[in-house]
């Protein structure tokens, strides 16, 4: 079993309550913040292991709140299809694959896209193209996810497009992160990463999760929708920022 130093613990435990509060407030962020946190000390397989229960749990947990969970599915089903198929195909090649071109290429669509909305606030998918465009999110977010576990920029991006309330978002995000994380798990144990040794570490680190995740949910819950909009967005180019930098440096 990994052995850590108690700075590392006390390091990944504060990256994963940090992580839960900007998921509790945005529904997204909290593989991002640990990941950020957790790479600056742990292998790169390690942190992946580590992220895999508690972004299933904390999904969980936002499906099991959410209420009417067949909604999302009915109007979001083509984004979801492809997402499952497509984060399969990620996790399955993550060993054999340098992501880092990938990771770029995201992360400046992410800023360009977060600065664009901040500027022009009206951009929006027209309900024409509102299948196809999600079917293209959940292949991009699929690959992405199964590659490095942060599968969302690009179906936040389609759903901040679609002007979503609040609310609806959150039960859009996590179902569709939740059945996101089961092909996630089978992969990443069939292929070495979430080992015997490692799951019990990840199954830990949803306490703090999931404890910052229920603080998040009370400030959401004392925002309007515009300032959750903005808030989604800040979190996004942050985002973007980051994947900019796993690629550079």
């Amino acid at each position: 079993m990994p052995v850590f130093d108690t700075m590392t613990v006390t390091v990944a435990l504060v990256g994963f309550a940090f992580g839960g509060v900007v998921k509790g407030v945005t529904g997204i962020g909290l593989p991002i913040v640990a990941m950020a946190v957790l790479s600056s000390f742990l292998p790169a397989p390690l942190v992946l292991g580590l992220l895999t229960l508690p972004i299933a749990l904390t999904n969980l947990w936002m499906v099991v709140q959410s209420g009417n969970m067949m909604e999302p599915l009915r109007r979001f089903w083509p984004m979801v299809a492809c997402f499952l198929v497509f984060i399969w195909v990620g996790a399955r090649i993550v060993v054999n694959i340098d992501p880092n071109t990938l990771f770029g290429l995201l992360g400046a669509v992410v800023v360009l896209f977060t600065t664009t909305s901040f500027l022009t606030p009206a951009m929006r998918v027209p309900p024409s193209a509102e299948k196809w465009a999600g079917a293209l999110a959940g292949t991009l977010g699929g690959v992405l996810g199964g590659l490095s576990t942060v599968w969302g920029p690009p179906m936040v991006m389609y759903l901040v497009m679609l002007r979503l309330p609040k609310e609806t978002f959150i039960r859009t995000i996590g179902l569709t992160w939740f059945v996101g994380s089961i092909p996630l798990i089978a992969a990443y144990v069939d292929n070495g990463i979430l080992t015997a040794d490692v799951a019990p570490l990840s199954l830990l680190a949803c306490v703090p999760g999931l404890a910052g995740m229920w603080v998040g949910q009370k400030i959401r819950g004392r925002i309007d929708q515009e300032t959750f909009r903005k808030a989604l967005l800040v979190t996004l180019f942050i985002v973007g920022l980051n994947l900019i930098r796993r690629a550079v440096f």
